[in-house]
């Protein structure tokens, strides 16, 4: 048996790789579903500082998060698509061509 910790310093498998991706964009999805929710309380609470103050916090953790992923796997949408990484924009696979782990 191999040692997961071996694999992953060792460059690496797919699956490790794979289950890697899954988690940024698992993290991107959930931040998103944090500030579809924020908006959602703060359209009946304008005023509630703190939950201003915990919006800006959480949109600046999603924009670190997609712009992670986009670097490191490529563009997740058309604004982090640049002249560089067109092509893995065009030759990653599309969501639901993704094999689920």
């Amino acid at each position: 048996m191999v040692n997961q910790n071996m694999t992953r310093n060792n460059g690496g498998c797919n699956s490790c790789r794979r289950n890697d991706r899954n988690r940024a964009m698992s993290s991107i999805y959930e931040l998103g579903f944090v500030l579809t929710e924020a908006l959602l309380y703060l359209d009946t609470h304008p005023d509630d500082q703190e939950a201003i103050d915990y919006y800006a916090h959480m949109k600046e953790k999603y924009k670190d998060a997609i712009e992670k992923y986009a670097n490191y796997y490529g563009p997740v949408n058309m604004t982090n698509m640049t002249n560089e990484n067109y092509w893995m924009w065009v030759a990653t696979p599309m969501p639901w061509e993704m094999e689920d782990c």
